[in-house]
Parts: C-alpha cells; sequence; structure tokens
C-alpha cells in the first residue's frame, strides 16, 4: 500500500508539517480510541459491508457488458462473412442459369438449342 501524505494543522505563525499516513500509524490511532473507536467502527460495518458488494456487483456488471459486446462483434463479424458468401453463391448461380451458359453445358451431352420458336399443336374435335 503506497503512503499518501498528509499535512497536519499547524499553529499560528508556524510552517505545516507534512506526515507520512500508514496502516500502522492508522491501527494505532484506532486502537487509541479503545472501546468508543471499535463501536464507530463496528456501527458502520454494515455500510462498509454495503460499499463492497455495490463495488463487486459492479465489476462483475462490467465483465458481462464487455463480453456481451466481444460476442456481438463476433457475431457481427459472422454476418457478414456469411452474408459475402451468400453473395458469392447467388451471383454464380446467376450467371449459371443463364440461357447460353445452359446450352453450353448441355451442348457436351448432345443437345442443341432450338433454332425456332416453338410451336403448339391443336387437334380438332369432330
Amino acid at each position: 500500500m503506497e503512503e499518501q501524505p498528509f499535512i497536519e494543522q499547524a499553529e499560528e505563525g508556524k510552517n505545516p508539517k507534512v506526515k507520512k499516513a500508514s496502516l500502522g500509524g492508522l491501527l494505532g490511532k484506532l486502537d487509541s480510541f479503545g472501546e468508543n473507536g471499535l463501536q464507530k467502527v463496528l456501527f458502520n460495518l454494515p455500510f462498509v459491508l454495503f460499499l463492497v458488494l455495490l463495488a463487486i456487483l459492479h465489476i462483475a456488471n462490467n465483465h458481462l457488458a464487455e463480453n456481451y459486446a466481444r460476442r456481438i462483434a463476433n457475431t457481427e463479424k459472422e454476418v457478414k462473412q456469411l452474408r459475402w458468401q451468400y453473395m458469392t453463391t447467388a451471383s454464380s448461380l446467376m450467371q449459371k442459369s443463364k440461357q447460353s451458359e445452359v446450352a453450353r453445358l448441355v451442348g457436351t451431352q448432345g443437345l442443341k438449342e432450338l433454332r425456332i420458336p416453338p410451336y403448339k399443336i391443336e387437334i380438332k374435335k369432330n
């Protein structure tokens, strides 16, 4: 624990003295208060424990929020990749479904594209 200086109240006409506060010094002062000081500490203990609980909840909440943010970022990245994959697949399918592309692919199997438009056969009923 880092020691922090504090300024002692100076008498009139004297310079204030700077002293280092240490944990031992604080505990010594608390012990010097005797039973009255101990009662004050015990009286404030529930409030201190409440503040500690709030601090723990705050830290836990921050961790959860950071985890949610990370998961959201990863999901957005995955959605972006899947979108590009979809667009690539759709573009490829559109290219392969063009009439000229289909004619070229079935030409290897011996099928040929019609050069005349289709016609309708009608049967007359007597």
